[in-house]
């Protein structure tokens, strides 16, 4: 019988295999593992799990049902140790669908509430201490970095991103992200303002071609605080043609309402389209984040939704404000 950490890997796998390519909305219950990325990081925290196991004491022949009965003392280690809500939620998460048929339920284990933390300052971030924004004055990221100012996408994205991902639709560009967070195709809408520039990279390449080399690749610039900042500055354009122009808010609801049909959502069901005439007011660690750094707690909500649908891929005011607004 192989080890405890090779069996629940296994089961991962199988997961990830079973739900690859599927829609979420076609997995209600969340049985499966729709993305890559979901996959490494599940694979990674069984890995951590079998470390402490074995470090308890714990033979690596145990049963499934044997290593889900730690599960709660783990948690509560993690919890100990200091870490952070959110990483013993994903923790949890791992080994629930790592142990299968043993009775773990993420509901009945002892995992703190996850809250938005303010943002900390560069520093201080464990995930900024080595990038180097540096590189973004280097003339061999200049191509990448122009292009992420104007598309938004994230690192795996440009790195994936192929001729044939250029598309129009009713008179705007868009970027055909295949595989997006979460396993789904996504279609990123370029600005008419900026679709000159985006669309200049698709020229002379084939179907296949990348559209950025894997050296243009190596670098350590912070490609998400790009994204963070075009959202930001679609904001403020939705805003002002929304302020300009009365007859752009009738466009842009329809706009938005069929790109909900187009990714096979419906808009009705979605708490923010439900509310586009109530601004999107930030509360709680999140106005308190904002009202330090001087930004605004109050959103336009059909704005703010035209970034989250066009521009994130995200579809919800809330998750948009929290970690691009900032």
């Amino acid at each position: 019988m192989a080890n405890i950490k090779h069996r629940m890997q296994s089961t991962l796998h199988g997961l990830y295999q079973k739900g690859r390519g599927m829609k979420k909305k076609s997995d209600p219950t969340h049985q499966y593992i729709h993305s890559k990325i979901t996959l490494q990081t599940y694979l990674a925290e069984v890995e951590r799990y079998a470390k402490w196991l074995k470090d308890q004491g714990i033979k690596m022949r145990c049963s499934e049902q044997e290593a889900a009965e730690q599960v709660p003392r783990y948690l509560r280690d993690l919890a100990q140790a200091g870490r952070s809500p959110s990483t013993i939620h994903t923790a949890a998460a791992a080994l629930c669908k790592a142990l299968p048929g043993t009775g773990l339920a993420m509901a009945d284990l002892p995992h703190p509430r996850r809250t938005h933390a303010p943002r900390k300052g560069r520093a201080a971030a464990p995930s900024l201490r080595r990038r180097s924004d540096a590189d973004e004055l280097n003339p061999k990221y200049r191509r990448l970095v122009d292009f992420a100012r104007v598309v938004g996408l994230r690192r795996d994205e440009y790195h994936n991103l192929r001729g044939r991902d250029l598309t129009h639709i009713d008179g705007h560009s868009y970027v055909i992200v295949e595989r997006g967070k979460g396993g789904k195709m996504q279609y990123q809408r370029i600005d008419d303002v900026d679709a000159p520039l985006v669309e200049s990279y698709f020229v002379g390449l084939e179907p296949d071609d990348p559209v950025f080399l894997p050296d243009e690749m190596k670098n350590k610039i912070n490609l998400h605080r790009l994204r963070r900042e075009h959202a930001q500055e679609m904001y403020r354009r939705y805003l002002s043609r929304l302020k300009a122009d009365p007859a752009y808010q009738g466009q842009l609801l329809r706009e938005i309402k069929e790109a909900f049909r187009r990714g096979g959502q419906d808009w009705r069901r979605n708490p923010d389209m439900r509310r586009l005439t109530t601004p999107y007011v930030c509360r709680g660690h999140v106005r308190e984040s904002l009202d330090k750094a001087g930004r605004a707690v109050a959103y336009d909500r059909l704005a703010l939704m035209a970034v989250s649908v066009f521009h994130l891929a995200h579809w919800r005011a809330d998750v948009t404000v929290k970690n691009y607004m900032q």
